[in-house]
């Protein structure tokens, strides 16, 4: 699983092992980060072998973009469910969760909707990556809409 936090850009000074009090960093991991103006804050992450940052980051880059009001996008990928939420301009949730079926990933979404009281029936879901068409069908039952970005 990728290894990551956001820290609100108020309370970052710079100490990058921030990241190692929220998840386990090896000594031999390097920290990196880079700021997100448009939520106030600065992803620490460790870096995929090819010096690649956390499919968090593309999510929340792309979070912005969307100009809906209720903004939920996520991605599966390595049984892992990647999402992010947000309503108008303000980030509510950027969190990875094990879904080792298509199941478990739904129950993610759906409990992280209920907690923010985010309306599915008035909500487009959007997506990057590979969803199967059954599943895009199963979804267009709760949402307003399902979108490939």
């Amino acid at each position: 699983m990728e290894k990551y936090t956001l820290v609100p850009k108020e309370f970052f000074n710079g100490d990058v092992q921030v990241l190692s009090q929220v998840v386990g960093v090896s000594p031999s991991e390097t920290i990196k980060y880079v700021e997100l103006p448009a939520f106030e804050a600065v992803l620490l992450f460790v870096p995929g072998d090819d010096d690649s940052k956390p499919v968090i980051y593309d999510l929340l880059c792309r979070l912005e973009k969307i100009e809906d009001y209720n903004k939920v996008l996520f991605c599966v990928r390595d049984s892992v469910l990647h999402l992010v939420i947000g309503t108008g301009d303000k980030l509510l949730l950027a969190n990875s969760y094990e879904a080792k079926d298509f199941t478990t990933a739904l129950y993610f979404i759906f409990a992280a909707l209920h907690d923010f009281q985010i309306n599915p029936q008035m909500t487009t879901l959007y997506y990057i990556g590979d969803l199967a068409y059954e599943n895009r069908e199963l979804m267009f039952s709760y949402f307003k809409g399902v979108e490939a970005l």
